[in-house]
């Protein structure tokens, strides 16, 4: 008989009211927090630029530059600038010219930001960096 009076007072013990059932929510609030700013810098999101956006096409070599890159003289000396014409990354892509591996490397072609980064920014916490590109297609260089 003992055995069942002590099993009764210990399942009064386990079942729980609005209070716990709160700090559980919380619990499971508080660790997914914890979960997203440890593991959110590692989930890095991308943004490509929009079709619109300008860049110098080699029209010998159908390789094409970044204008910051070519404008800002960051080219090898052996490369020659005078055959490079203007263009609109869909157009380059559309005549299947190829980005410059250099200008690739160097993150021109592409926006970056972790997880924890975006969803900072949309909870307004933090304010976004300028974006690389203006709505017209030119450069925030």
């Amino acid at each position: 008989m003992e055995v069942c009076e002590v099993g009764a007072e210990m399942e009064s013990e386990i079942k729980s009211g609005p209070v716990e059932h709160l700090y559980k929510i919380i619990a499971i609030a508080i660790g997914t927090v914890v979960l997203l700013g440890l593991f959110g810098n590692l989930i890095v999101i991308g943004k490509n630029p929009a079709p619109n956006v300008v860049v110098y096409v080699d029209q010998k070599s159908h390789i094409y530059y970044a204008p910051p890159y070519i404008l800002g003289k960051k080219y090898p000396p052996d490369l020659d600038v005078s055959g490079i014409k203007g263009e609109t990354i869909a157009e380059a892509a559309k005549n299947q010219d190829k980005p410059d591996s250099t200008c690739v490397e160097m993150g021109y072609f592409k926006e970056k930001y972790t997880l924890t980064d975006t969803i900072l920014i949309k909870i307004g916490a933090v304010n976004p960096s300028p974006s690389r590109w203006n709505a017209d297609g030119s450069w925030n260089w």
